[in-house]
């Protein structure tokens, strides 16, 4: 059971990751409106958080090989804890002096602020995930990761639905944004003692490079396989990232600008959301386990990828449907698909050679944020000059098409260890 006891507390990081990131969404349309936030300087806000984390991915993933993930875990959840904390300090009078000169734009000091704490908030939130899925590898057996990488990846969406009905409270209590901002940072130091206290000291070692024990219990692909493999798993997380980051990030303001929905309606129909995600990213780790032994563990990851790569499809019709409760419900169906893809690529992922296992997850999660953060730069433009997202579902619902293709032509097959 403490294999289980420790995917929650992964879980639990994976909430606190995802309230610090997504409380800007619920918070844009007041800022847009008291700040001149507008798409443009949404794109760069989005846009310079994905750069920070694809540079965090290949120097915390670097940092986790060689020194693990039980020291390094709880560093990356302090830093990203403290900057969500420092965002609450943009409209300050003191924001204002500093970064803002006699003839800028308004909310100038309000915009760069906030663009230095996103930056740096993406950087060390990257380290959530190489610590995590290392965990997760090193204590769970290749049949149990697909479930095991769904509990953790579900924190996202239970982060993402619990953050609205907090922001609602807040609104209705009277309080700021910026309590908002502040209170969920200072909760992210509360998971320090807990994950000390849970993994003692010498629990969690990487990989010794002789070490086979940890290495995958089926597959020794060879150099040339490898490669083929991982151009594949960049093609597949650059999709996944495009579809994901755009639907988590302009979902609240697409509802209330474009969809004209209330502010209160706006915010359970962004909870709704992401509770079917959730159920999608924990039907897809069930989904493997229960037909691994009919199909093997890869022919059953397969059919997985290609069920929820047809539901993310749902969401490039969104914008072309005059109906509220058929786009919501499209949407919904659009969110378990999307997040239910990444059980199956982190389960893929985890049978990297595990000496380098961090490095090379780090590498290719900074391939698809590089290409995800020039996206959400050209689309917020888009949005402001268009006044329309047409572009933006049509790409987030049929990109994952591009890496279920890319899977089925490049991963070949699996090959058993040789005997000695």
């Amino acid at each position: 059971m403490w294999k289980w006891h420790v995917c929650g507390i992964l879980f639990l990081a994976t909430l606190l990751n995802y309230m610090d990131r997504q409380v800007l969404a619920l918070t844009l349309p007041e800022l847009k409106n008291n700040y001149a936030l507008d798409e443009s300087r949404i794109g760069y806000l989005e846009g310079y958080f994905g750069y920070a984390f694809a540079i965090g991915s290949i120097v915390f993933g670097w940092l986790a090989d060689r020194i693990g993930p039980r020291i390094l875990y709880p560093i990356v959840l302090a830093g990203w804890s403290m900057m969500g904390v420092a965002a609450s300090a943009a409209s300050e009078p003191w924001v204002k002096e500093l970064l803002e000169n006699e003839g800028d734009p308004p909310g100038t000091a309000v915009f760069r602020w906030l663009l230095i704490c996103r930056t740096i908030l993406g950087l060390f939130e990257a380290g959530h995930w190489p610590c995590a899925l290392i965990t997760a590898r090193l204590i769970l057996s290749a049949k149990d990761r697909p479930l095991g990488n769904s509990i953790l990846q579900s924190g996202a969406a239970i982060g993402a639905i619990y953050v609205p009905f907090y922001v609602m409270w807040v609104n209705d209590s009277g309080r700021s944004w910026q309590f908002a901002f502040c209170s969920i940072g200072v909760v992210g130091f509360l998971w320090i003692p807990v994950w000390f206290w849970m993994i003692p000291r010498g629990v969690l070692r990487t990989a010794a490079p002789n070490d086979t024990t940890l290495t995958n219990e089926t597959q020794v692909p060879n150099r040339g396989l490898l490669v083929r493999r991982l151009i594949a798993l960049g093609i597949v997380v650059t999709t996944l990232t495009v579809s994901w980051q755009f639907l988590r990030a302009w979902l609240p303001l697409y509802l209330q600008d474009y969809r004209k929905f209330p502010p209160r309606a706006m915010q359970f129909c962004v909870s709704g959301y992401f509770i079917a995600a959730d159920i999608g990213c924990l039907l897809a780790g069930a989904f493997v386990r229960a037909l691994s032994i009919r199909y093997g563990l890869h022919g059953s990851r397969m059919l997985g990828y290609a069920l929820f790569t047809c539901l993310t499809a749902s969401a490039g019709v969104v914008p072309f449907i005059d109906s509220d409760v058929v786009s919501v419900a499209l949407l919904m169906i659009a969110g378990a698909g999307i997040l239910g893809l990444h059980p199956f690529y982190y389960s893929l992922t985890q049978e990297l050679p595990a000496r380098n296992l961090g490095l090379l997850m780090g590498f290719l999660s900074a391939v698809g944020w590089i290409t995800s953060s020039y996206f959400q730069i050209e689309i917020g433009a888009r949005i402001k000059a268009e006044h329309n997202y047409q572009a933006g579902f049509l790409i987030a619902g049929m990109a994952p098409i591009i890496g279920l293709v890319a899977l089925l032509i490049l991963w070949g097959r699996t090959r058993k260890p040789q005997q000695t």
